[in-house]
């Protein structure tokens, strides 16, 4: 609404100014009838009413006649300022070829208008010179205005998409916290509970049977459920951290606990048999705690969806550029079927549940640069077979 009231202001005053032009006299040198003067008055006022939204119409029209005033013997016609609002107006809103090329067309046509129009013109009288500084000035002027708001708006566009890319990077870290976090919870709970579970039904049977039996279940959950506390109190502790989370603050296990590891299951009444082959070396950081947390999540799902009256055969094998760990199960023939977790071994296996292990080990097998395979291998047994990236420069024997 102030747009419009502007314009139509700036109108009337230009169509004021012209017709107080003619009704004093300004064209009778020229034979201009009054009335032809008035008419163009109103003309340059509306042209300048309407040259913010037809600037090209009213740089055309207002043209146009200027030109027929100059070679009608005008020094001044009644449209001059017209010509040079419409001109800034189409420059603040065109790209600077297309205004500057009508400016040039139209500065021409007046200056050849005003100098060879009339009776005594000349190509370097400074009336007729003026022509072109007034078309060159009006365009420059405008081109220097839609510049600046060009620039503006970039920067605002830039400080608009880098505020984007900040909140976007900030909900990626989170989302990337949250699932570290899940699975560090997930790998930390799932095994103890499960021992928790497999001890307390030992003790509670014993308890009814044989009461002094029931003792080393007891250390076990004790053990067990101590260890759940540590690790939870850990990782709560450092999400009351200031600032963004440090995995490294939290002790990570690696294949240095292995032993413990397999103990603790031996211990839930899991058998295993336990291979090494080769040479054994120092891992990186996320390929160590990827290796741990792997073996720890294959032999917990072999304790709960696997038979316990085989053994669950756990093998290292150190090649020379990875470190291939395999935890191999039997299964029960009523696992086998549908609500199958598929890996890239074939067909896989009824984990009940959503079977957040197998994209856990997935996910940690990913991380740390390497790959994981679960599925069903001949004699209806179960593997998982993780391939981590073991470069024998990087560190020395275990």
């Amino acid at each position: 609404m102030r747009g419009w009231l502007a314009d139509v202001g700036a109108g009337l005053l230009v169509a004021v100014l012209s017709a107080l032009g003619a009704l004093t006299g300004a064209g009778e040198q020229h034979h201009v009838p009054l009335s032809a003067d008035l008419v163009t008055a109103a003309i340059a006022g509306l042209a300048v009413a309407l040259g913010r939204r037809a600037p090209v119409v009213v740089v055309v029209v207002s043209a146009a006649i200027s030109v027929g005033y100059l070679v009608a013997g005008w020094t001044i016609p009644p449209l001059v300022f017209a010509v040079g609002w419409a001109l800034y107006q189409m420059a603040t809103r065109y790209e600077r070829r297309v205004s500057w090329t009508v400016s040039a067309v139209c500065g021409l046509l007046l200056w050849g208008a005003s100098a060879f129009g009339n009776p005594g013109g000349d190509w370097w009288t400074p009336l007729a010179l003026v022509w072109l500084t007034l078309t060159g000035m009006a365009t420059a002027a405008g081109d220097a205005v839609r510049s600046r708001r060009d620039y503006v708006a970039e920067v605002e566009d830039r400080a608009r998409r880098a505020e984007q890319n900040r909140e976007e990077e900030v909900h990626r870290r989170v989302a990337e916290e949250r699932l570290r976090i899940a699975r560090e919870l997930h790998d930390v709970v799932a095994h103890h509970i499960a021992v928790i579970n497999v001890q307390s039904g030992a003790a509670a049977f014993a308890l009814t049977r044989q009461p002094e039996a029931a003792g080393p279940p007891l250390n076990h959950i004790r053990r067990a459920s101590s260890i759940v506390l540590r690790e939870l109190t850990s990782i709560v502790g450092l999400l009351r951290q200031p600032g963004e989370a440090d995995s490294a603050r939290l002790p990570q296990p690696g294949l240095s606990q292995l032993t413990e590891l397999l103990d603790s299951f031996t211990a839930a009444g899991v058998r295993i048999e336990h291979a090494e082959h080769g040479e054994s070396r120092v891992l990186p950081a996320s390929g160590d705690l990827a290796a741990y947390r792997i073996t720890q999540e294959a032999l917990t799902n072999a304790r709960k969806h696997g038979r316990l009256d085989e053994p669950v055969r756990v093998t290292l094998d150190w090649q020379r550029e990875d470190l291939v760990i395999e935890v191999t199960n039997a299964v029960p023939a009523a696992s086998i079927g549908g609500g199958q977790e598929t890996g890239p071994a074939g067909a896989g296996l009824s984990i009940g549940g959503p079977g957040f292990g197998l994209i856990g080990m997935r996910e940690r097998a990913g991380a740390a640069g390497g790959m994981l395979q679960a599925g069903l291998t001949a004699g209806d047994r179960f593997q998982v077979r993780a391939t981590l990236p073991a470069p024998p420069e990087y560190g020395d024997r275990l």
